[in-house]
């Protein structure tokens, strides 16, 4: 047995359309899906030919859950690349996205970074190498 590859990584929304407008129009990813599961609904976009973004939007009323980049045993973030990290912040600054961390150089990982925060709180490190 080996694992090949990430097949998807998954948000529980707090509001879809906000969600799917941030994704879709500030990070610019294309839709790739849509399915009602009777008590949520699955809204798909195409991060790499091979992996997909899944926004579950459930139904009926759930808690919110509150934590920090430092708690510990949580999912922290995941990681996008671009070929143009300026440009990224430039459209998030627009549309008023919370920049957590300015674009910038990282010595130690040779590569451009920055943190974003979509609507659900959900930390995202775009880098650029």
């Amino acid at each position: 047995m080996k694992i090949l590859a990430i097949n998807h990584i998954t948000i529980n929304v707090r509001d879809l359309e906000e969600t799917k407008d941030f994704y879709a129009n500030v990070l610019r990813l294309p839709e790739a899906g849509f399915i009602h599961m009777r008590d949520h609904t699955l809204t798909y976009y195409q991060l790499t030919p091979d992996t997909r973004l899944e926004l579950i939007d459930y139904l009926t009323e759930q808690k919110e859950a509150h934590v920090t980049e430092t708690d510990l045993c949580i999912y922290r973030h995941f990681c996008l690349e671009t070929d143009d990290l300026e440009s990224v912040a430039a459209d998030c600054r627009a549309a008023g996205v919370p920049i957590r961390k300015e674009p910038g150089w990282v010595e130690t990982l040779q590569c451009s970074t920055m943190l974003i925060t979509d609507p659900n709180g959900i930390e995202i490190e775009i880098i650029q190498k």
